[in-house]
């Protein structure tokens, strides 16, 4: 695989994990929406706690979709450093090294 082809594969992939982000980060949204109260229920089904034992569970399901979408942010963040440091490489060696090396086609 060719130097330019290994760049456009971190970029393709971190253009995954920007969309994987974006889903869990709609998904968390979507989660803290739904909302439950003693009318959607019962008087009944609030008293014995089902309300809150839900309230609680929807919490916890939109922080893990939360901590899902800051990891797969990270992981493109990551991903175009890497890009960036492996340009940041190359045109280094390419100063220095300057006329005195030609690449062979």
């Amino acid at each position: 695989m060719g130097y330019e082809v290994q760049l456009e594969a971190l970029e393709h992939d971190a253009k995954i994990w920007d969309r994987t982000s974006d889903v869990l980060d709609d998904a968390a949204g979507e989660a803290r929406s739904i909302t439950v109260t003693t009318i959607s229920t019962s008087v009944i089904a609030d008293a014995t706690g089902f309300n809150s034992a839900y309230a609680d569970l929807q919490d916890f399901v939109a922080g893990i979709l939360d901590g899902g979408a800051t990891a797969t942010d990270t992981m493109a963040a990551t991903l175009r450093d890497v890009k960036r440091q492996y340009e940041a490489d190359d045109d280094a060696a390419l100063r220095r090294i300057g006329a005195e090396w030609s690449p062979v086609e």
